[in-house]
């Protein structure tokens, strides 16, 4: 799909430029964004302090990331504007039933990623490693072929055993980075900046799924 033709719906920044994800608690400022959110309304959420994961741009929040269940919202990892909130993307774990064993620990797991606005699936993303090995995400398009590749370089992934270094993935077509993410320290919080390097080469949407799946979990809702 064109850039041009995801205008209408997603910020510029998100398409052509950068943004970030982060987690902030639940409280000042970003309450009230809270509250303003249908979503969110009294007797959907527990009132704890969790924290959130918000994409921001230029340092404000713009939408956030749901991975629990909420009446009326699809399953799966959600990215949603904030007031209204309304899922943007979804991913959605594809269920294969394997035995029990260490080896599967260290099969593919494959995520349907939907545009919901237009309910129609964009991708899929087939990912593995991340822990004992560097993480890869192969990137498909709606008919199965590879669009890009989404790497952790080793020295990224050593460095998160040592506890000195920080998170760094690079998306790459053909041999070609058209976008990198990188950890940025911080005190209590976790952020990760995305730069897009070449915009045009790959749907900026297959490029946001795939740092979503990386990142959903630090979402407490």
């Amino acid at each position: 799909m064109h850039i041009d033709m995801l205008r209408r719906g997603w910020p510029e920044a998100v398409l052509t430029g950068r943004y970030s994800f982060a987690t902030r608690r639940r409280d000042g400022l970003v309450q009230g964004l809270f509250d303003a959110a249908d979503v969110l309304t009294d007797g959907l959420i527990e009132k704890g302090r969790r924290d959130q994961l918000q994409l921001r741009i230029g340092g404000q929040p713009s939408m956030i990331v749901l991975t629990g269940a909420y009446p009326g919202y699809p399953p799966g990892i959600k990215i949603c504007t904030i007031s209204p909130a309304e899922p943007m993307l979804v991913l959605c774990e594809r269920q294969v039933d394997r035995p029990p064993s260490i080896s599967g620990a260290f099969e593919p797991v494959c995520f349907d990623v939907v545009d919901h606005r237009l309910g129609v699936v964009i991708g899929t993303l087939e990912t593995t490693g991340g822990f004992v090995r560097p993480a890869r995400t192969v990137i498909h398009g709606p008919s199965g072929q590879v669009l890009g590749r989404l790497t952790q370089p080793v020295t990224a992934l050593i460095g998160r055993w040592l506890l000195v270094g920080r998170s760094r993935y690079d998306i790459t077509v053909d041999g070609v980075r058209v976008a990198r993410v990188r950890q940025i320290r911080r005190l209590w919080a976790y952020e990760y900046r995305v730069d897009l390097t070449a915009a045009g080469l790959l749907d900026p949407r297959l490029i946001l799924a795939c740092l979503l799946q990386k990142v959903h979990s630090l979402s407490g809702y």
